[in-house]
């Protein structure tokens, strides 16, 4: 069965529109943030510094901190200047994001940075749709691939994070189709593919750097098949084009390799060298474990089961048409299979922390190649009819993986948006855990924060206790991993120590309760002594507790999943 072009365009435009309507009714249910989506509007908008050291901070304090002024529309300059300090991430994103809040001064709203995502889903598709088309030569199978991944789990968590990672993944995919665009011209690759594959490459580096990666693999495939045809002059053009777009984006943010290098997300950011060795080998394997849990939530209805059986069917098949059949892959797929594969199994080794956001990049193409595996595995079928199973089941696994599985990012679980108090407490650590409630904030009338010096005594037991659980060997060293998370790699960063606030702060004493958020990374007996001690606050009764690590195969769901870091108490 053929679809001509114009009845594609109307299918793709379909798909396109019911995957957008289904990630705005989960936006809708999406109750609290990660920190870094809060962080995105912070980088994006603002210079202002809260008070995080024993005074108060207002709703509009906490607006401000988040949102545009008036005086600050369109200020690009502070956006460059805050990646320049935050030192994680290029400014491309932030700018977009800068824009679009900056036609709404003085709003902070979850709909602001969702509307860049909207966009760049949509962008997403339609390249996924280009790319299947030049894989296959097939509307309807581009048409499947793309519905493989638009009605996933995965396009879902990808939209409705608040995050750069559905521009990279544009941006990706835009690489990989423009690439497989010039291997097709044979030695007449013209200057403006050479300008789109540099802009390409240009926007993409200013997005997120793991688009150094995705690209470099591309790139290699591209370099293989071009010596293997003896197309010299389009592998230089595109080599220049390539190097052209990078270059450009060095000019526009020198700090790009500073970042990579040695910011507080680059390759310096963890330093493993006092674990021992099989301490390391563990820990590299359990990763690996929670990446394919991560790719089974998000494509395959959350069964591991499904993935392996998935898996090794593709796998089997494909050394069946390969040596049996003497099929072989289309050159032009592995400008997916290659990027694809490679990236997911890298990331899932290299990245600071076990989470989907990093592997988001491939999963459209990991979708997609799944889906035409089994599209030429059922072309063994004579029976057409049969060959409907693909698309059937695509649907019937999205309709089943919509009712079974919740997506990461949307929360809804807490009550801490409905305030017990006027006022609130936030007892945190030098980690600066505070960044993940200040939505929750902005419901009371003052806000007090302050920080303790004194780290959970039971944490880094827990911590030993849950890797050794999951097969980690810890020979007692995990904690220290742990802790080179927390900081971001930075271990000596400073631990300062305002409980003394809590003492002498004449706001505080005049009220008759308080909600008080305590931190989990937070010594949390020796909080509730000491305002029990030194306040007029001598009862608490607990409001929410804070979930525990046991509830979740990979630490870093904890930090997904939770709304606050904390236990909330209401003194009076």
């Amino acid at each position: 069965m053929k679809i001509d072009n114009k009845k594609a365009r109307i299918i793709l435009a379909v798909i396109i529109v019911v995957s957008l309507v289904i990630s705005t009714v989960y936006m809708f249910a999406k109750q609290g943030f990660h920190e870094d989506e809060l962080l995105t509007y912070n980088l994006a908008n603002s210079s202002k510094q809260l008070n995080v050291d024993g005074g108060w901070n207002s709703p509009e304090d906490f607006n401000e901190y988040l949102a545009v002024s008036p005086d600050d529309r369109f200020d690009y300059a502070q956006v460059y200047e805050n990646q320049i300090i935050d030192a994680s991430h290029p400014p491309l994103y932030y700018a977009l994001v800068h824009t679009v809040c900056s036609f709404f001064p003085g709003v902070f709203s979850k709909w602001l940075a969702y509307s860049i995502n909207v966009l760049a889903m949509a962008g997403i598709l339609i390249m996924l749709y280009k790319i299947g088309r030049k894989i296959t030569g097939n509307n309807l199978y581009a048409l499947i691939g793309v519905g493989a991944y638009a009605l996933s789990i995965a396009c879902i968590t990808t939209t409705i994070y608040l995050r750069m990672y559905a521009t990279l993944t544009f941006w990706v995919l835009a690489f990989v189709y423009m690439s497989i665009k010039l291997y097709e011209k044979k030695n007449t690759v013209g200057i403006k593919d050479c300008i789109l594959l540099a802009f390409t490459v240009l926007c993409g580096v200013l997005t997120q750097y793991y688009f150094i990666l995705f690209a470099g693999l591309t790139g290699l495939v591209f370099l293989v098949l071009k010596i293997k045809e003896k197309c010299g002059k389009d592998l230089i053009k595109y080599i220049i084009a390539a190097v052209v777009g990078a270059g450009l984006a060095l000019c526009i943010y020198p700090y790009i390799i500073s970042n990579v290098l040695g910011g507080n997300r680059g390759l310096s950011s963890l330093d493993m060298s006092a674990l021992d060795m099989i301490t390391v080998v563990t820990y590299v394997f359990y990763k690996l474990c929670t990446y394919v849990q991560i790719l089974a939530k998000d494509m395959f209805i959350n069964q591991v089961w499904l993935l392996g059986l998935c898996t090794a069917a593709v796998i089997g098949f494909g050394i069946y048409f390969r040596f049996v059949k003497k099929v072989k892959i289309p050159k032009k797929a592995m400008f997916a299979v290659v990027p694809a594969v490679c990236y997911f199994i890298g990331i899932s080794l290299v990245s600071p922390f076990n989470s989907d956001r990093y592997v988001m990049a491939s999963l459209p193409l990991i979708a997609m190649l799944f889906a035409f595996s089994f599209i030429r595995i059922f072309t063994l079928f004579k029976n057409q009819k049969i060959r409907l199973a693909v698309p059937v089941c695509i649907l019937l696994a999205s309709v089943t993986a919509f009712v079974t599985v919740k997506p990461y990012y949307t929360y809804g679980k807490t009550n801490l948006y409905e305030p017990k108090t006027d006022n609130c407490i936030f007892v945190g650590t030098a980690m600066l855990e505070w960044n993940k409630c200040i939505d929750k904030f902005m419901n009371y009338d003052s806000t007090m924060i302050v920080q303790s010096s004194k780290f959970s005594p039971t944490l880094g037991d827990e911590l030993e206790e849950f890797a050794e659980k999951r097969g980690v060997i810890t020979n007692g060293k995990v904690s220290s991993l742990a802790e080179a998370f927390m900081f971001n790699g930075d271990t000596n960063k400073q631990e300062t120590d305002s409980m003394e606030k809590l003492k002498t702060d004449k706001k505080l004493a005049s009220l008759d309760e308080v909600t008080v958020y305590v931190s989990r990374l937070a010594d949390k007996d020796d909080v509730l002594k000491y305002i029990t001690e030194n306040t007029k606050f001598k009862n608490y009764e607990l409001i929410q507790a804070d979930y525990s690590f046991e509830d979740f195969y990979n630490w870093y769901d904890y930090f997904v999943e939770t709304e606050s870091y904390c236990n909330v108490y209401r003194f009076y």
